[in-house]
């Protein structure tokens, strides 16, 4: 080859990545100048089609005078013109037979070899695999691809390619056959007939319709050329085609021949099918989950010159890997699009779902063009797949069925575009399913508890998006309990997380240490009632179980979670007073509620400003425990056991009186109560949950002043600020790092 030769740059406008069709016939035509006529050639896809540079000056000339036919053969199937009621098949076989021109004689001898299998296979009674097997043990060199791209053979079990449908052919409709018709169109060796020929190559090339299209059937590749049912103004229309743009997608889709299946045995009916995955009705408008489909191909686009060599090698590796393995979902396609699994070069996929939508028929639909850029975030999807995937492995309920389904559309937006706010509603998804695998107790029995993960990596994304939501919502998740002092050793109870009070799942033990399921949650209702009134439920299991607890000895009193990420107190504020989007704070608590919150710590944002809430103000400090003016190693004054009760029944005004005479034990005077209660009760006591951080510059500049003498000096105040009762303590830390 003389490559000082003039080379020649050619847009071709009429082949494009969509529709498939078009695809396939453009990689049809760089595979057919590589092989035999440019091996330099280079071909990339641009906006305004695909651009191939070479030595062949005309391609459409070149099409008509020399192109020569790769075998395509189908004898295992019915239609293919080797059955005995293959009338037309056979007539196109016939004529393939006798036709004059030399450059069929590859294709005349792959016609020979396969009229011996089929004697052979009517003698010997073979099903359709064996076929498959003595066909390619068989035929010429110049036929395994199409062998290879329509037929996998593994442990003598054929599987399909859907791109190529069940084996090269929809039903009656064989590809093959269709492809013959073309060639004897096409290769028509008088003046006239190659006059015309190269005239319809060139229609295709360019894009336009000078020459008439020709009546054979297109099946799966061009929805709009597929005619059928409505495809016309008149009712049905025929399927017409370019017979070019036919003859060229069957070579094109040669290049998907499977060149995987001995690198990946662990799935071999997948694995060998290169960027081919099975359905999935996310991602794109028009998806439903009961389409019936034979999967979907992502095609791949460069915009970067490649040689026929290089692109071979893109499709032989056919890489799209996720977690050390190949892509078998369209989850984690988009996944390795997002995290450097695909080759380098590819700047983007076109999803195609081959799906029946035309009453028999199936046809290629475009899905959605999905751009190659990395988004590394997505990688902590992963940490989470393997738990959904047991369960999805169980026989489930309906409502398990439900809460996967939901969980897969929230995966699938995470790995598809990343993000804090897709991110949460996947962890949101994982915890709702994980409430009803709690409530189902075939699956229960049969899936182990969710093993949360550690929240510091999520935490980094969520930041992205902070909010008064977040912040309260980190702040219960991580609530937790410690340890009673009533049980010691092996025995000794472990601290309970808010999952654990909130979901149907008990603390490791020695003989479950990833925690167990329980028959119902210590506080029921959880996705179920608005989740103020859930957490005012929670403040009153915390108030008859506080006095249990290792380290709680030192309170007159019962208070809040001891170990936790503080909130705002401002948030809080907001939230009792309704100012929070309790929908949001839902959502953000479940995401929160998968994660484990051991040894993590938080500074957030300043809060923003808020109207206070004075109920709210004198009881934050004795939900916190507050040392008295002047005995700082004394007992701290705390919530009274019935307040949340009391406040769950609406009782503000009384409690916050009380309230009041308890700060006045500890050298406080504080804001009476007023005639009516600012906010309700329930409010109040869901505001309480949480640990709260800044409550003491909103006591002393808003709701109290210190009244004992000894303490009125400049530095009581200050002093009273840096308590150390307001320092963050991380949750489910052992004993000995808590106490």
């Amino acid at each position: 080859m003389n490559r000082t030769a003039t080379r020649y740059r050619h847009l071709l406008n009429g082949l494009r990545p969509e529709p498939l069709g078009s695809y396939l016939a453009g990689l049809g035509l760089v595979r057919l100048i590589g092989e035999q006529a440019d091996p330099d050639a280079t071909a990339r896809w641009l906006p305004d089609g695909l651009v191939i540079e070479t030595l062949v000056e005309d391609i459409a000339d070149w099409l008509a005078a020399e192109y020569i036919p790769t075998p395509v053969l189908s004898p295992w199937n019915g239609g293919s013109g080797f059955g005995d009621k293959d009338k037309e098949p056979k007539r196109r076989i016939a004529l393939l037979r006798s036709h004059p021109s030399p450059r069929l004689d590859g294709l005349r001898h792959a016609i020979d070899v396969a009229e011996q299998v089929t004697n052979d296979q009517r003698a010997g009674g073979w099903d359709k695999s064996r076929i498959v097997q003595e066909f390619r043990n068989r035929c010429p060199d110049a036929l395994l691809p199409w062998i290879d791209a329509a037929v996998v053979l593994a442990d003598h079990q054929p599987f399909y390619p859907p791109l190529l449908g069940t084996g090269g052919n929809d039903g009656r409709l064989d590809f093959s056959t269709n492809f013959h018709e073309c060639l004897i169109e096409l290769l028509d060796v008088t003046d006239h007939g190659r006059a015309r020929s190269g005239s319809r190559a060139r229609d295709l090339l360019t894009g336009v319709q000078a020459e008439r299209l020709a009546s054979v059937a297109v099946g799966q590749f061009d929805p709009a050329l597929a005619g059928g049912q409505a495809s016309s103004p008149f009712g049905a229309a025929g399927s017409l085609v370019n017979p070019w743009e036919y003859v060229l997608l069957v070579e094109g889709a040669l290049l998907f021949a499977s060149g995987t299946a001995r690198r990946h045995q662990h799935d071999i009916g997948r694995a060998a099918r290169p960027f081919t995955v099975t359905f999935s009705p996310d991602g794109f408008a028009s998806g439903a989950a009961s389409e019936d489909s034979r999967g979907e191909v992502w095609v791949p686009v460069w915009s970067k010159p490649c040689t026929l060599a290089e692109i071979k090698q893109l499709f032989g590796e056919a890489r799209a890997s996720w977690r050390g393995r190949p892509a078998q979902q369209a989850v984690e396609f988009y996944a390795a699009t997002r995290t450097l699994g695909v080759a380098s070069g590819i700047d983007e996929f076109v999803r195609y779902g081959l799906h029946r939508r035309n009453g028999l028929a199936f046809v290629a639909v475009p899905l959605e063009r999905v751009q190659v850029r990395e988004r590394p975030e997505v990688r902590l999807a992963a940490r989470i797949e393997d738990w959904v995937r047991l369960v999805r492995s169980q026989e489930a309920s309906s409502a398990i069925g439900g809460a996967t389904r939901l969980f897969d559309q929230a995966h699938m937006a995470y790995a598809r575009d990343g993000g804090p706010i897709r991110l949460r509603d996947m962890l949101a998804a994982l915890t709702t399913l994980e409430r009803a695998v709690g409530r189902s107790g075939r699956t229960r029995d049969r899936s182990p508890v969710w093993t949360p993960r550690p929240a510091e990596d999520f935490m980094r994304e969520f930041r992205k998006a902070e909010t008064s939501e977040l912040r309260v919502a980190v702040a219960l998740a991580s609530c937790a309990t410690a340890p009673s002092p009533a049980q010691t050793g092996a025995s000794q109870a472990r601290s309970r997380t808010m999952r654990q009070i909130l979901l149907p799942v008990d603390p490791a033990d020695p003989e479950h240490p990833r925690g167990r399921w329980r028959d119902a949650p210590v506080v029921p209702g959880f996705g179920l009632r608005p989740l103020r009134h859930v957490l005012a439920d929670v403040l009153i299991w915390r108030s008859r179980t506080a006095t249990d607890e290792r380290g709680n000895t030192a309170f007159h009193g019962v208070p809040t979670f001891r170990y936790g990420i503080p909130a705002p107190a401002a948030d809080l504020h907001a939230f009792a007073r309704g100012q929070l989007d309790e929908a949001d704070l839902s959502r953000w608590l479940r995401a929160c509620l998968a994660l484990s919150w051991r040894n993590v710590t938080c500074v957030w944002s300043a809060a923003g400003q808020t109207t206070l809430v004075p109920a709210l103000g004198v009881l934050q400090p004795l939900a916190a425990g507050l040392a008295a003016t002047g005995e700082p190693d004394g007992l701290k004054q705390a919530m009274s056991p019935d307040w949340a009760v009391r406040l769950a029944a609406g009782q503000v005004t009384a409690v916050h009186a009380d309230a009041v005479q308890r700060l006045r034990q500890a050298g406080w005077d504080a804001v009476p109560p007023l005639l009516l209660p600012v906010v309700d009760g329930v409010s109040l006591a869901a505001a309480l949950v949480p640990r709260s951080r800044g409550w003491r510059w909103l006591m002393v500049n808003h709701f109290a002043i210190q009244v004992r003498a000894e303490l009125e000096d400049n530095g009581a105040v200050e002093r009273a600020l840096a308590d150390d009762g307001d320092q963050e303590i991380n949750p489910n830390e052992s004993a000995e790092e808590m106490l």
